[in-house]
C-alpha cells in the first residue's frame, strides 16, 4: 500500500469519490450520506490548490482506496519545530458496511494510515511532533495497545495517548 496525496488536481479525489459512490451502492447506500462529519471537510482542502503545509492523503492500493484524512503541519505553542496534526480519518465504505472485514484488514488499514503519517512527517511535510486524532472508540483501544508496544521497543522518543489523541515526539 501506498500513501499519496489526494487531490482534483492530480485526479485521485475524483476516482475515490468515484470508487467510494460505487461502493456505497453495493450496500445500498449512498456517499452523500457516509461520513457526513469528516467528507465536507475534505472536499474543499482536496479540491482548492494545494498548500505544502496540509492536504487530504489516501492509503491506496490495487483494490484502490482504502482510506483517507487530512494531513496539516503548523507551530503549535509549547512544541519545538512543527507539529503534523492528523484529523478526519476516513474509512472506504466497505470497512463500515462489509460483514467480511476482519479485525486485522482494520488494523492493517490503521496502521497503514500511522506508517504513512510518520513518513510524510519525515519527508513532505518535515515535523518532529505528530498528534493523530482518533474519529471512535475502535481507533483508540487500537491505538492504546499500539502505544504500549511502540513505547516496549523506543522507537520514537515519545508516545502517549491523551484523551483520542495520540502524541508522538520523533
Amino acid at each position: 500500500m501506498e500513501f499519496i496525496r489526494v487531490s482534483a488536481q492530480n485526479g485521485h479525489w475524483v476516482n475515490l469519490l468515484n470508487q467510494w459512490e460505487e461502493s456505497c451502492a453495493e450496500f445500498d447506500e449512498s456517499l452523500s450520506d457516509y461520513a457526513t462529519g469528516s467528507l465536507p471537510i475534505l472536499r474543499p482542502l482536496a479540491e482548492q490548490a494545494q498548500l505544502n503545509s496540509s492536504g487530504v492523503f489516501a492509503l491506496k492500493d490495487d483494490s484502490g482506496y482504502h482510506g483517507i484524512c487530512q494531513l496539516n503541519s503548523t507551530h503549535i505553542k509549547g512544541y519545538t519545530g512543527k507539529v503534523l496534526r492528523v484529523r478526519h480519518i476516513v474509512h472506504a465504505p466497505r470497512y463500515d458496511f462489509s460483514s467480511e472485514i476482519v479485525l486485522e484488514d482494520y488494523a492493517e488499514l490503521l496502521f497503514g494510515v500511522f506508517k504513512g503519517v510518520i513518513d510524510v512527517s519525515a519527508t513532505e511535510m518535515p515535523s518532529p511532533d505528530v498528534k493523530f486524532h482518533f474519529r471512535s472508540p475502535a481507533e483508540r483501544q487500537f491505538f492504546v495497545e499500539f502505544t504500549a508496544a511502540l513505547k516496549g521497543y523506543k522507537v520514537f522518543d515519545k508516545v502517549d495517548m491523551v484523551g483520542s489523541w495520540l502524541y508522538i515526539k520523533k
